[in-house]
């Protein structure tokens, strides 16, 4: 095969965003293969476990040097945080079934939130004073909506789906719309909107998106109720001591791994026939009658019949891919947004809020944004809580955005300073273990995928369907669920469509 001009550019452009994983090379010998799978996370994983289980000879390639994707634990960190997924729900059915099959240990969840200090407006407000505070400028029944909240209260209340699938049906296409229209059309107050744009994408997102996200977690507080909640748009657990009918306590819902999420795409990985090959950046798709060719930056060439992506969009549009995309996927790939998410997981020494006063944790107008404070479980009865405790700072949409402008040691500062200017005992209270921005990594390019207005209708539906030779994973193409399930979803689905087509 040959490379044009515009080839090479898009090659340096990954070389640029790889940094030391790069090595080029001369052209090496060409292996082959059934399938060629790009990406070594879940989707990847799964959709090569299935086609080998079948008798499909198939080979995984990975850009860095490490496997899972954004199942990543930082076992080089003092708390060895998970960094992306973590959380398996009871509904769960795909990665509880994976899980089974490979034994893996599995704990529940045990990391509820301290309550709230609203630090808004200049003022410090406790959770349980909110409502009639003359800081919270918001009117009618949106008062009693705490801040951490309103996002989801309000996005729910308009929500009018109610199957898995809705948001892909053209009578609800009317809600591919900003949140901001949304909630300009149903009366939302400025203050109110004022406050859910601490957390959400206003303008450039859709909300039939985060219609369906909402609609998918009612599905999964079915079979657990009451154990979880929306915070600041991420699912946590509540402290509960709820008993089944026989006095026994209820299983804890969601679930971790023991030992962290990586081991999943580890062990998963194990399954397959051949090693996943590592550091093999794409830079190259060509397809014709007869199969596909890839070609990696190192010289790294395989023949295949088909080929899989199960890397982000925001990737994916940075490799050549002959013939032409038709109009929706090239629409889909080079113009759906991605979202980051940055967070720093910290421990706190002493409980600083027992000197100032107010609830532990922070949800603030302010730079930092959100500041959760995990209960330890070591206070009793009439007697105070002692530390050490774990701590996370949260960060989403656009102020993740402005944050990983910084490195992570001057992110971990900038953070630091500005809880001791709200809270000023925590001065010398809190040590930021790890800081993480998925916008800074330049495989991810972002924590997940974000749909913008008008964008569901337009290639929702077509973009997952196989283009050629190329077919579409991820959690990005998902239909019905989200998490590592959607992952795994997805995975299933592209085997699927393989095996039918062999």
């Amino acid at each position: 095969m040959t490379f044009s001009r515009r080839h090479l550019i898009r090659a340096a452009a990954i070389a640029a965003t790889a940094g030391p994983l790069i090595r080029t090379g001369r052209a090496k010998a060409v292996d082959t293969a059934d399938v060629v799978v790009i990406g070594a996370g879940l989707s990847g994983l799964n959709t090569a476990w299935i086609l080998t289980e079948a008798g499909f000879d198939v080979v995984v390639v990975e850009g860095s040097s490490r496997i899972g994707g954004r199942a990543w634990t930082a076992t080089d960190s003092e708390t060895a945080p998970d960094l992306g997924a973590s959380q398996v729900g009871p509904s769960y059915a795909r990665v509880l079934d994976v899980i089974g099959r490979l034994g893996l240990p599995m704990v529940g969840e045990d990391r509820p939130i301290l309550p709230f200090t609203y630090h808004i407006g200049g003022q410090a407000v406790l959770a349980k004073d909110w409502a009639d505070h003359p800081a919270n400028k918001t009117v009618g029944a949106e008062r009693k909506i705490a801040p951490v909240a309103l996002s989801g209260g309000l996005i729910a209340k308009f929500n009018p789906l109610k199957e898995l699938d809705d948001w892909l049906r053209p009578e609800f296409a009317n809600n591919d719309i900003s949140v901001s229209q949304l909630l300009e059309n149903n009366g939302v107050s400025k203050a109110a909107r004022d406050l859910v744009s601490l957390t959400t994408e206003m303008n450039n997102t859709s909300v039939l998106g985060l219609m369906h996200d909402g609609v998918r977690g009612a599905f999964e507080a079915k079979f657990a109720p009451a154990q979880s909640e929306q915070i600041g748009g991420a699912l946590v657990t509540k402290s509960t001591d709820a008993k089944t009918a026989d006095g026994a306590p209820v299983e804890a819902w969601p679930k971790n791994f023991v030992g962290g999420a990586s081991i999943l795409p580890m062990v998963m990985s194990k399954q397959l026939k051949r090693p996943v090959m590592m550091n093999k950046l794409v830079a190259a798709i060509h397809m014709d009658d007869g199969g596909v060719d890839m070609r990696c930056l190192d010289g790294t060439s395989i023949r295949a019949k088909f080929v899989v992506s199960a890397v982000p969009f925001s990737l994916l549009r940075l490799m050549e891919i002959t013939p032409s995309l038709d109009r929706v996927h090239f629409q889909a790939i080079n113009e759906m947004g991605y979202t980051d998410t940055a967070r720093a997981w910290c421990t706190v020494k002493e409980p600083f809020w027992q000197q100032d006063g107010l609830n532990p944790s922070v949800y603030s107008d302010s730079a930092l944004r959100m500041f959760w404070v995990h209960d330890n479980h070591s206070g009793k009865k009439d007697a105070p809580t002692k530390g050490p405790f774990k701590a996370t700072f949260v960060l989403t949409w656009g102020a993740a955005d402005r944050i990983a402008q910084m490195d992570p040691a001057r992110a971990s500062a900038f953070l630091l300073s500005e809880l001791e200017r709200l809270r000023p005992a925590s001065k010398g209270q809190v040590k930021v273990d790890r800081f993480h921005s998925w916008g800074q990594q330049s495989l991810q390019r972002g924590c997940r995928h974000s749909y913008k207005p008008g964008q569901i209708t337009a290639f929702a539906n077509d973009m997952i369907k196989p283009w050629q030779r190329l077919h579409f994973a991820g959690e990005h193409t998902r239909r019905l669920d989200y998490g590592m399930e959607s992952a795994l979803e997805s995975g299933e689905r592209v085997a699927n469509e393989i095996m039918e087509r062999a």
